[in-house]
């Protein structure tokens, strides 16, 4: 367990995480996390001064949640209270747990049941919002507490505060939220395009001891009663405070966390408009083989508006000051990433109050492996063969676990017959994506189920083809739902793959590529193309897949592409410094 929270903690601090998961005293990143620490939070003289509470909090069933308490020795005066849930160990939050108490917090943290110190049994974000809200009740019980709460969660922690929510808990109590790359959404997260994520659950769960529970998700691919204590799309009116959403691009929550910002701002009940997110380049992955300069402030700038928030929303008599502050600022900040080159633009901050307006952008497959703006006059096809037992191997993206993530050279696989690429000229000029990107593919297959993936890359002068974003379908989940739709051998299909959120600047001289194939392994589960869910043996049956082309089935690449001077002249707009001094 310790290993995992470990593990975990390198991939973030060497994302510029300003707060740990877990402490790791001998870290080679040490440095640069107490450099950004120093940042958010200013040196004091001395050590914030604290008593540690150690206790067990009694959950509705009867189950003992092991909790630690910092309480600053001000006994004159009531604390907001700053709560973390843990699947990692409080013991690796100390030092989290003192930067609040510096910032004139309390701080309460908690091991998940069945985790650690706590008892029951291992329910994952199962009983998030039951037992986040015995803590609650808890905490507002407590002589030091001032009955005002926030939460902050990184990563599993951040699930669980997501989880919360499902409860409603009372909005006088718990008033604002600090969700750090993490999902409201685990029925998608898990089951990407109905495509189950087999590194991140299974390397999660195996890393953290906890192995045997990966059969509760593999055995519910549908979206069914199962997942409802662990998705907010259907109650985000139970919202109750307003957030700092903290995600990457390349972070494996992406996508999830971007649609509940825009929830929270559209639809909560509280806090409605008043909700922030700021997107890095990185998140859970650190980096792949495209520098990004001054992404790491993302993170630090992200903790100081939470710290503002806290503040806005609490008794510390600088309420007003911080309200007045966080009106002054606008809701989204986000990284345009770019190739990272000499010469070439991109890898800045902008922000505004929405993403830029798009003019989505067709971009068809054609005849000669080519991919243009104009759609072909012919009809045309391209067949490969998927075998399941050779799938295609995992070359970056949005991982956990893997040794490469982020934009990661695809060329050592786009060699293999069962990749087929489209590739555009050269561009003359530059082009912006700032947005959600989607493949629509008309396909058939000779058996009832195959995967479909779908890459989006940049292929540089020298060649290599650099991975922006990618996606899946499994087309027994094509439609989503509870039940699985088998496909007809033959038959054609038309699809459209979701290959997530991104912002990107393809440069002069640089081309557009798109890889498609039937896997992605092991960031996603081969498909054995036998129709049988997951837990269910059978055989391995390669697959003849078939993408079809032309008048009658324009299957097309579809780019959010926005206005180039409107980006590159917002840039650069990241106040980390202001923000500092506040």
């Amino acid at each position: 367990q310790t290993s995992m929270a470990a593990r975990i903690l390198v991939l973030l601090i060497a994302a510029a995480a300003a707060f740990p998961v877990a402490e790791l005293s001998a870290d080679p990143h040490q440095e640069a996390f107490e450099r950004i620490t120093r940042a958010v939070f200013p040196p004091r003289a001395t050590a914030p001064l604290y008593r540690t509470i150690k206790t067990f909090v009694k959950a509705i069933d009867g189950v003992d949640l092991y909790t630690v308490a910092f309480v600053p020795l001000d006994v004159k005066h009531h604390f907001d209270t700053v709560m973390i849930r843990t699947p990692y160990g409080t013991d690796g939050l100390k030092s989290e747990g003192e930067m609040y108490v510096a910032a004139g917090f309390a701080a309460v943290m908690q091991d998940f049941r069945g985790r650690y110190r706590s008892t029951g049994t291992f329910q994952c974000w199962f009983n998030a919002s039951v037992d986040a809200l015995s803590t609650v009740n808890w905490i507002i019980e407590q002589p030091w507490s001032s009955r005002t709460i926030f939460q902050q969660g990184t990563s599993a922690p951040g699930l669980a505060l997501y989880f919360s929510e499902v409860a409603s808990p009372p909005a006088s109590v718990v008033t604002a939220l600090f969700p750090i790359v993490a999902t409201a959404e685990l029925h998608k997260t898990i089951y990407q395009g109905g495509a189950y994520r087999y590194s991140l659950i299974h390397g999660w769960l195996n890393g953290i001891l906890e192995g045997s529970f990966e059969s509760n998700f593999t055995s519910h691919e549908g979206l069914t009663d199962f997942w409802e204590n662990v998705t907010m799309t259907d109650k985000w009116d139970r919202i109750t405070a307003p957030a700092v959403h903290l995600t990457g691009w390349y972070d494996i929550f992406n996508q999830q966390q971007i649609d509940a910002y825009a929830a929270y701002q559209a639809h909560s009940t509280v806090g409605r408009g008043e909700n922030f997110i700021i997107i890095m380049p990185t998140g859970h992955c650190a980096g792949g083989q495209i520098p990004w300069p001054d992404a790491n402030v993302g993170y630090a700038f992200a903790n100081n508006v939470s710290l503002i928030l806290f503040l806005a929303h609490g008794t510390d008599p600088r309420r007003a000051e911080a309200q007045a502050l966080l009106a002054s600022l606008p809701p989204m900040y986000w990284y345009v990433m770019g190739p990272g080159l000499p010469d070439t633009v991109g890898n800045f901050w902008v922000n505004g109050s929405n993403f830029y307006d798009v003019t989505p952008t067709n971009m068809y497959l054609t005849s000669g492996n080519a991919l243009s703006l104009t759609a072909p006059t012919a009809e045309s096809t391209y067949n490969f063969l998927y075998n399941p037992s050779n799938p295609v191997p995992t070359l970056g993206g949005n991982n956990l676990l893997l040794p490469k993530c982020g934009p990661w050279d695809q060329t050592p696989v786009e060699h293999r017959a069962d990749v087929v690429t489209f590739t555009s000229a050269r561009l003359t000029d530059l082009l912006v994506v700032n947005g959600k990107v989607q493949a629509e593919l008309f396909v058939s297959s000779n058996c009832t189920d195959t995967d479909f993936t779908v890459k989006v890359t940049d292929v540089f002068p020298n060649g290599s083809s650099l991975l922006v974003q990618d996606g899946i379908v499994r087309m027994r989940w094509r439609n989503g739902g509870v039940t699985p739709s088998l496909l007809t051998p033959g038959a054609v299909y038309a699809v459209t793959v979701d290959v997530w959120t991104t912002s990107y600047i393809f440069n002069r001289g640089h081309a557009i590529r798109v890889d498609i194939s039937s896997s992605n392994f092991p960031r996603f589960s081969a498909n054995p193309n036998n129709g049988l869910p997951l837990t269910q043996a059978g055989p391995l049956i390669p697959a003849s897949n078939t993408i079809y082309l032309g008048p009658s089935h324009p299957s097309r690449l579809i780019l959010p592409v926005v206005p180039t001077e409107a980006v590159v002249a917002a840039a650069p707009v990241l106040p980390i410094d202001s923000l500092f001094g506040w």
